[in-house]
């Protein structure tokens, strides 16, 4: 009777074993592909970043992770990229927080013109210290797994015709500004802002609908606006806050040791990389300029203290958009500045950078 019952009591824990064995090698051997959402053209340094961002997690899964990329907003349209990730329909996009203007107001203070934010490097470095210590901006992205938080490179300002020289050349121009704080500060200047959506940059500038753009050199280079443009100038004005985002359940569904390869390359890693590819783009335009007959000047000193005159009333205003949103406008946005001022005098924003920096 006793050898019967260890016979038995042998046979449960061994279909236990089998079966625990059996659940992992089926997990082992399982592959996700990973749908991804791109609103740029895939030649674009954010289709370049999504790729090589993406190669990196494939290869330490094992192959257990892959992608699929659809760029150019193959599959939804730039304005719905969020959307999108937020319902499933993609699992992951990375897009741009001033196309989702209110939705990330805290985001969006990083584009605050003047604010000090001089590259990609330093805007990421100060959007992910701003996620790790302010609860408000945890609050901006608490529906998503959150692969990084970053910003592009600078927006100098092309322009068509005419070269800026002085505040009053500046007067009534029409510009391309993204976002309420840089139209804001472009209308304190003297400019007269437009809001053209970026696939519609080119035409608008090609057929003097608008005078120019503050467009940053990345979206120079993806959409070829030194075609259509005959300067610019060379100053950084602002940068925009940028992100990739991964939708929960999707990283929810996925066993452990896979949630750990996508722990391993988010955050810092995701981030630092995304600034070296973003403030790659500024030595694109400038290598191919020339061969387009476009000027790439530097402010005169006169003019860089008159775009300074209006920051601190543009900057006021901020603060009221946040507290008109119920949030304590005056506390972010000193804690945004403490961070800044934490990276000031550590980058230089003409210092030219290439994607294989990245180490």
């Amino acid at each position: 009777m006793k050898k019967r019952t260890l016979r038995r009591v042998f046979v449960i824990v061994m279909a236990g074993l089998a079966t625990l064995l059996f659940a992992c090698v089926s997990d082992a051997a399982v592959e996700y592909t990973l749908s991804v959402q791109n609103h740029d053209p895939a030649t674009s340094i954010c289709g370049q970043y999504v790729e090589a961002w993406g190669n990196k997690v494939k290869e330490a899964s094992g192959g257990r992770i892959d992608f699929v990329y659809y760029h150019g907003g193959s599959l939804v349209g730039a304005a719905d990229s969020v959307n999108a990730v937020e319902n499933g329909t993609a699992d992951m996009a990375w897009s741009a927080a001033s196309i989702y203007a209110g939705r990330f107001p805290i985001s969006e203070g990083v584009m605050l013109p003047l604010n000090g934010v001089v590259n990609a490097r330093m805007g990421s470095k100060v959007m992910m210290d701003l996620l790790a210590e302010l609860p408000e901006m945890q609050a901006e992205y608490r529906a998503f797994k959150v692969i990084q938080l970053s910003t592009c490179t600078y927006a100098p300002i092309s322009l068509v015709r005419k070269k800026v020289e002085t505040i009053e050349d500046i007067r009534g121009l029409r510009l391309r500004a993204a976002g309420a704080t840089v139209i804001t500060w472009a209308k304190a200047v003297g400019m007269s802002p437009m809001t053209v959506p970026t696939p519609e940059t080119y035409e608008s500038l090609q057929k003097n609908v608008i005078d120019g753009c503050m467009n940053d050199w990345h979206n120079i280079s993806a959409t070829k606006l030194t075609e259509v443009t005959k300067y610019i100038l060379d100053y950084p004005v602002n940068c925009s806050p940028l992100f990739v985002l991964m939708n929960k359940d999707t990283y929810a569904s996925l066993p452990a040791d896979l949630q750990a390869v996508i722990d391993r390359f988010s955050g810092a890693y995701a981030s630092d990389m995304a600034g070296i590819y973003w403030d790659s783009t500024r030595a694109w335009v400038y290598d191919t300029a020339g061969a387009s007959g476009v000027e790439i000047y530097d402010p005169q000193p006169q003019l860089i203290r008159d775009f300074e005159a209006v920051k601190d009333a543009v900057h006021a205003d901020y603060i009221s958009y946040l507290n008109g949103k119920g949030l304590d406008g005056k506390k972010i946005y000193d804690k945004m500045m403490e961070i800044i001022a934490r990276y000031s005098g550590k980058y230089d924003f003409s210092a030219p950078v290439n994607v294989s920096d990245f180490k």
